[in-house]
């Protein structure tokens, strides 16, 4: 575990406060959950904070490199900091000082943790073919795909030397293994298909090749090898025994009339296709290619796969875009409640980090892990903790607290999770759950999980994250994906409650980066950055900002987080943006996606594995 942290010499601004009751009480200081005391995404401090920045940001307190690699955002309380991240490659809970950012602890549930070391010895004993009691690159490409590379430890620092001569030590063994006719070149169906998603990566045009004859020749190697029904078409289905299966659509020409392609390739477009697209290509893999493809790509790595690295693998959320945790916990009192991104949904003590009890949402709750993974933060309402499996058994899920056993199912709402989290609300005189699932934004009992109403216009079939929003008796929900904002009153009916549309805002289309209400509008990343009458959908301004990203609101202003790598400060007014600060964060590769945090006068930001935190106290007030 690499561990660094660098503290700077700023006055100590955590303010001494009592958590007594439910994270949503208003205490300053603290932010115990996902959005906020209230889930509004608005701080409720009274510290005077600074209206604007220096040139380079507000001054640092502290900054750690100490939380692992991953999305999630903060909780804050009774001096402690807790967040999830992936910690050489497997997914830890992570709590710190407030103070100055030590770590305190970082675990990984107890039961996650055994079931990771049963699952690395079943998987090293099923890779392992030949019995020779290690993993080599051919079993475990033939096991795991090509992704199993990004969990293969590199030594630090390589020399050009090294890397040339342990990338060519790779590929000797590779070809040995592989190169079944020994012709010193390998055809896609020889290296099958853990090389799929970088096969054509690897091949380069051959130099001085008749590139038209080249097309010509490889069309017919395709149609001869996959053409099973020989129709003269390839197929879809077909086309996925080939090199071809990752450029399909590409290849694919679409009827000019309809924009819309047929799913078949004739030879002729396949010809087109190769010599426009990989022209000079001849379609299979020299030991030179695949050599300089290592160096390049993968340097000093050897390929071959320990128990280590099979704990990286399998060590967290998976999915090759968009990895690790995003869920922010919960803390109430001594408690913490935490959903990691394959459903794992565990209290811990505070204090040690000990578990305290651990469900699984797929395997106990039946639910339905989405796509991208688990990446709703638990709602706390009484003695329930209330989650979103997703699936046939309900939607949502209320479980005791303090033992994590189910009290309640939304059985008449059976919708997918997706990636928002829930939120509690009175609305026409019912205390309800309210949530954003994969069909719509409904509403349930909080006392039962009785279904009361839905709202479906401002969902999409792709990513639904946006924690809704809820005043007057109105909801708030938004997408993106080319969808939009809109807003539902909801009204007391015969059979219950129903949701009527106001208005509907194809612009207010929000990704991941939610809504906040301040007052009568609400501000957000659509297509740009947006304020809008909450009540009539009336456009106040749209400004450029940060571009896309996610917002905090304290002390009447916008905290704004690009998500690609700026930061910015702006009045929080329907008059117009008003900017008064902004500064620029390092790029470790990945997007900038933890909401910021604004607590005990320090601004938080969560930038993979840093955690920062920014003295923006108004030292003059």
């Amino acid at each position: 575990m690499n561990i660094s942290f660098r503290l700077h010499l700023f006055p100590l601004l955590g303010i001494p406060c009592l958590l007594t009751t439910l994270v949503l009480a208003e205490e300053k200081g603290n932010w115990p959950q996902w959005r906020g005391p209230q889930r509004e995404g608005i701080s409720t401090e009274t510290l005077p904070l600074l209206k604007q920045w220096p040139d380079n940001g507000p001054p640092v307190v502290w900054e750690v490199n100490s939380v692992g690699v991953g999305y999630s955002s903060l909780a804050i309380a009774n001096g402690a900091i807790v967040t999830q991240g992936d910690l050489d490659g497997v997914e830890h809970i992570i709590c710190l000082n407030e103070s100055d950012g030590k770590l305190r602890w970082a675990v990984q549930p107890a039961p996650v943790s055994q079931a990771l070391a049963d699952r690395v010895a079943n998987e090293l004993k099923k890779l392992d073919k030949d019995a020779d009691g290690k993993i080599d690159e051919a079993e475990a490409l033939a096991g795991m795909g090509w992704n199993y590379n990004n969990f293969v430890t590199a030594p630090e620092k390589v020399t050009p030397e090294q890397a040339a001569a342990t990338a060519a030590d790779r590929t000797q063994r590779l070809f040995k293994k592989l190169d079944k006719n020994a012709d010193g070149l390998l055809t896609f169906d020889e290296a099958g298909s853990g090389f799929r998603d970088v096969f054509s990566n690897i091949d380069t045009p051959t130099p001085g090749a008749d590139a038209a004859a080249l097309a010509k020749q490889r069309t017919a190697d395709y149609f001869k090898l996959a053409d099973t029904n020989q129709d003269g078409k390839l197929s879809r289905q077909e086309g996925r025994r080939t090199s071809l299966d990752r450029n399909f659509n590409r290849a694919d020409q679409r009827d000019p009339a309809t924009n819309k392609s047929d799913e078949v390739l004739t030879a002729a477009e396949l010809e087109a296709y190769l010599l426009k697209s990989e022209a000079g290509f001849d379609g299979q893999i020299s030991a030179a290619e695949l050599t300089a493809f290592y160096v390049k790509q993968l340097p000093g790595q050897d390929g071959s796969l320990s128990s280590e690295n099979l704990k990286r693998y399998y060590g967290g959320y998976r999915n090759g875009q968009g990895e690790w945790p995003r869920g922010t916990p919960t803390i109430e009192e001594n408690r913490v409640y935490v959903e990691g991104g394959n459903g794992d949904l565990t209290c811990l003590d505070l204090a040690t980090g000990k578990t305290l009890w651990h469900v699984n949402l797929v395997q106990d709750l039946q639910g339905g892990r989405p796509g991208w993974g688990y990446s709703e933060s638990p709602l706390i309402e009484g003695g329930l903790i209330i989650v979103t499996p997703g699936g046939k058994s309900g939607t949502l899920a209320a479980l005791d607290k303090l033992n994590g056993r189910v009290v309640w199912r939304s059985d008449k709402s059976q919708e997918g999770a997706h990636y928002s989290s829930p939120v509690v609300a009175e609305i026409a005189g019912v205390r309800q759950v309210v949530q954003f699932a994969r069909n719509s934004v409904f509403g349930v009992s909080a006392s039962s999980g009785e279904l009361l109403w839905n709202y479906s216009s401002a969902n999409n079939g792709t990513a639904n994250c946006c924690t809704p929003v809820i005043y007057r008796d109105h909801v708030f929900a938004t997408s993106a994906y080319g969808t939009g904002g809109g807003l539902a009153q909801i009204n007391r009916a015969e059979s219950g409650q129903q949701a009527k549309e106001v208005y509907f805002d194809k612009a207010m289309a929000v990704h991941h980066g939610g809504v906040v209400r301040i007052g009568d509008y609400l501000y957000g990343f659509g297509n740009s950055l947006m304020c809008l009458n909450f009540l009539t959908g009336e456009t106040a301004w749209k400004a450029r900002s940060v571009s896309k990203g996610s917002l905090t609101v304290a002390d009447g202003m916008l905290y704004l987080l690009g998500e690609r790598h700026e930061m910015a400060l702006a009045v929080a007014t329907p008059e117009g943006y008003q900017e008064t600060g902004r500064f620029k964060l390092e790029n470790f590769g990945r997007p900038s996606w933890a909401h910021p945090v604004v607590a005990g006068g320090r601004l938080y930001i969560r930038n993979q594995h840093r955690l920062t935190a920014y003295n923006i106290l108004d030292k003059s007030k």
